[in-house]
């Protein structure tokens, strides 16, 4: 039988490209003549091979990952699909494309990409988790790894023992071992791909991960000495003096100046070019390092990446140089190339080959594997159960802590090649692998939802709210043009202490450089550091001064959260829930320049994530579009003219009665402009629409809400176009206009606007309002209703 193996000693290949050769044609397999011009040993090989694994998992993957499958199974399935004999013509075929000296190659390609991945895990690590880890996560962290090494090893000590040699069991254990861990890359990539990141279980894991991974690392490097001193006794202390020096250089050394090309880096600038590969190249001199003083040469570009600061700006332009052709290219060539040495007629093979019998080692290792699963699923379980966490959850963390990938798959594949692991055996523990990555985060996508905390029962709305409480506003920030806008508009709402405003101020920054997400929580009264330049600084700053301004009626609590695009809705809307606020404030995915007549942004990604807050969003959502981009001053001389659209709907009545708080404020000037059809009286009123007049009524017949004058305006329209001019004839009146969403809903005052709408996260007079120069240099709020699990 053909053999996919590949010998990964650490010695260095050097590939050649011998087109200078004759080539070899076939005439009898006319196919393959092409591919006879090839050497065996050459460059254009190596690439038609990169070529083929790179497009068989594209396929794959485009198939299975609409089930909801990893990625790396798609990588395994293709490596496992070329290594598996199924008759002579296909071994021939391989043997042409896969030859034993061309895998050399392959195989060096492939460990270098593994070596920067864990470098580029490296850099994303925040290490400060390991001070802020709670103890839920540091028992589950140790628990994780200390229960299913000590039932397995049990297990093998008074059972499996009775039927394995000494060399065999030492196989056997160190299979135990590889099992019991949880790395910290996998459970990473595992939570980002299930998008729970960021949520409270994503946070608990990542933590747990993390406490996990020291003792991988304390357990990988006493293994390493004892292998040492078990060939050379006289070097074993002095090569762990040389890695203990390695450590406190890179930590003493290399990492101050790294901070130092921070400190030199302009704030808002990109790291110099020349800084990034410097260290690009010393993790491979750090490779080469670690090797010499007997290590895996995979322990320095770890610990170099470990020490690197995570995050902008170094952190940041590493992964942004590296991440494509680490995770795009080199990766999936790893594990196609490990799961390559996977013929899955071993698998089958549970036969001694002397006598016929059971396979002992076979047998024992599947024992191990199944021991080692199980005590962890229980083990890990036990902690959050303890601490009264529901049991879906709990298990949950637990099958997190149990997902394999990568990391373990390098692992065996060096045990392999070290011990001399069984075809059968390994075929084993790698289809365990496999299938484990498959199916554990398919059971976590199913027992957790992150979604049914965002369940709304309990009404939390502005129209809901009763008269003299506090009202909670989360305000959102992107970037520095945010901030006057929603100053503006939280300064309209004018808070006093019969009414007070609490805002929750939240800046959110995509997650680069970095694996795991941040939530801080800014103490403003403790900041004295006035000359702070950076985004967080001016946010405090703006804020603060704002605060100040209202003198006891207005609270102002700011955080910044870290964390990726797609997941950032997380952020908010948990945050949204633990503060009982009744507002959440977004800005528009558009920046219009300074005299708001260009686009000079657009933020796709900004534009998804005020969908799914919408969608999830456990209060009211309103959407502010800034198109002149200047801070208003509120005085008699310059009142704040604010305008609300109304035709009818929940989301207009949220919106009416946000405007209606705006009216306490003696420099506001409302108006209401209310669209009505000519046969509007005639029409029998459904209940929606007797709520509509009912509420409205008061303002209509005497233009006044509470002691404040409002202009109360009809306007007669028949369609979506009349509407849409007479809008065009009023806006540019006013420094504020205010609609209701109503998403999908056509009335007849909107018929033949919905169908031409491109922003339906605004509904349709708030697309009509952005879409177009229609508003003018006007602000737009537009305002969604909190959607409970009562509506429709």
């Amino acid at each position: 039988m053909y053999n996919m193996s590949t010998q990964w000693d650490e010695k260095i290949f050097f590939a050649t490209s011998c087109t200078y050769l004759p080539p070899r044609v076939n005439s009898e397999n006319p196919w393959w003549s092409i591919h006879n011009m090839l050497p065996e040993n050459s460059l254009p090989m190596l690439e038609l091979q990169m070529c083929l694994i790179y497009f068989a998992t594209m396929c794959i993957h485009a198939f299975l990952g609409r089930l909801g499958i990893p990625r790396f199974t798609s990588m395994s399935i293709v490596g496992i699909l070329i290594a598996t004999t199924y008759n002579e013509e296909w071994d021939e075929v391989r043997e042409k494309l896969f030859s034993i000296d061309s895998q050399a190659n392959l195989g060096l390609i492939s460990v270098f990409g593994y070596l920067l991945f864990l470098f580029y895990i490296g850099v994303k690590t925040d290490m400060s988790m390991v001070h802020r880890t709670r103890r839920s996560a540091i028992s589950i962290g140790a628990i994780a790894i200390v229960a299913p090494l000590l039932c397995g090893l049990a297990v093998m000590h008074f059972y499996s023992t009775k039927y394995l040699d000494s060399i065999q069991a030492k196989k056997l254990g160190a299979i135990a071992g590889l099992f019991s861990i949880s790395p910290f890359p996998v459970i990473s990539s595992v939570l980002s791909d299930l998008k729970i990141l960021n949520s409270e279980l994503g946070r608990l894991g990542q933590s747990s991960a993390l406490v996990t991974e020291i003792f991988n690392v304390f357990m990988t490097t006493i293994l390493t000495v004892s292998n040492i001193m078990a060939k050379k006794p006289s070097t074993a202390w002095l090569c762990l003096l040389a890695a203990t020096l390695f450590v406190i250089v890179v930590i003493f050394l290399i990492r101050p100046a790294m901070l130092w090309i921070i400190k030199q880096t302009p704030e808002g600038a990109p790291v110099n070019d020349h800084y990034v590969y410097c260290i690009l190249t010393l993790a491979m001199v750090t490779s080469y390092t670690s090797y010499l003083f007997g290590f895996y040469a995979l322990f320095g570009p770890f610990v170099l990446g470990l020490a690197t600061p995570d995050g902008p700006p170094l952190g940041t332009a590493i992964i942004n140089k590296i991440d494509t052709i680490v995770n795009g290219v080199l990766m999936p060539i790893f594990v196609t190339t490990c799961a390559m040495r996977v013929d899955l007629r071993d698998l089958m093979n549970w036969r001694d080959k002397v006598d016929g019998s059971l396979d002992v080692f076979m047998a024992q290792t599947l024992v191990i594997i199944v021991v080692s699963t199980v005590s962890k699923i229980v083990a890990c379980a036990l902690p959050p159960l303890f601490k009264r966490m529901p049991l879906h959850d709990a298990l949950s963390v637990s099958l997190i802590m149990n997902c394999k990938g990568i990391v373990e798959m390098a692992g065996f594949t060096l045990v392999k090649d070290g011990m001399g692991i069984p075809d059968n055996a390994f075929a084993l523990v790698m289809m365990c692998i496999i299938v484990n990555a498959t199916v554990m985060p398919m059971l976590v996508r199913y027992l957790y939802d992150p979604m049914k905390k965002y369940a709304g029962y309990t009404k939390r709305n502005i129209l809901d709210l009763k008269s003299n409480t506090e009202l909670r506003v989360l305000t959102c920030i992107h970037r520095p043009e945010n901030i006057p806008p929603t100053i503006n508009l939280l300064e309209a709402t004018y808070p006093t202490k019969e009414e007070p405003v609490c805002a929750y101020v939240l800046q959110l920054i995509e997650l680069i450089g970095r694996a795991s997400p941040i939530f801080i929580c800014h103490q403003k009264r403790k900041r004295t550091d006035t000359n702070n330049t950076s985004m967080a600084g001016k946010l405090l700053d703006a804020f603060q001064n704002f605060e100040q301004e209202f003198n006891g009626a207005l609270e102002v609590n700011a955080f910044t959260a870290i964390s990726p695009s797609e997941m950032m809705y997380d952020d908010i809307c948990t945050l949204a829930l633990n503060k009982f606020t009744s507002l959440i404030v977004l800005p528009f995915h558009k920046q219009w320049s300074s005299d708001g007549n260009s686009i000079v942004l657009e933020d796709e990604s900004l534009r998804e994530l005020n969908f799914s807050v919408m969608e999830r969003a456990p209060c009211s959502v309103g959407i502010l579009i800034e198109r002149a981009q200047m801070t208003h001053i509120f005085s008699p001389e310059t009142p704040y003219t604010v305008c609300l659209f109304f035709i009818g709907g929940k989301d207009d009545k949220e919106a009416l009665f946000f405007a209606k708080r705006m009216t306490k404020n003696p420099h506001v000037r409302l108006t209401v402009v209310r669209f009505v059809t000519s046969d509007f009286d005639s029409k029998v009123k459904d209940w929606e629409e007797l709520i509509d007049i009912e509420i409205l009524s008061g303002i209509k017949m005497t233009n006044k809400v509470g002691d404040a004058h409002v202009n109360y305006i009809e306007k007669i329209v028949e369609d979506g176009p009349e509407t849409a001019l007479v809008i065009r004839s009023l806006v540019t009146e006013f420094d504020l206009i205010i609609v209701g969403r109503q998403a999908g809903v056509e009335t007849p005052q909107t018929s033949g606007l919905l169908q031409w709408s491109e922003y339906p996260e605004l509904g349709v007079l708030g697309d009509l309002l952005a879409s177009t120069d229609a508003a003018g240099k006007a602000s737009v709020f537009v305002i969604q209703q909190q959607r409970t699990t009562m509506d429709a």
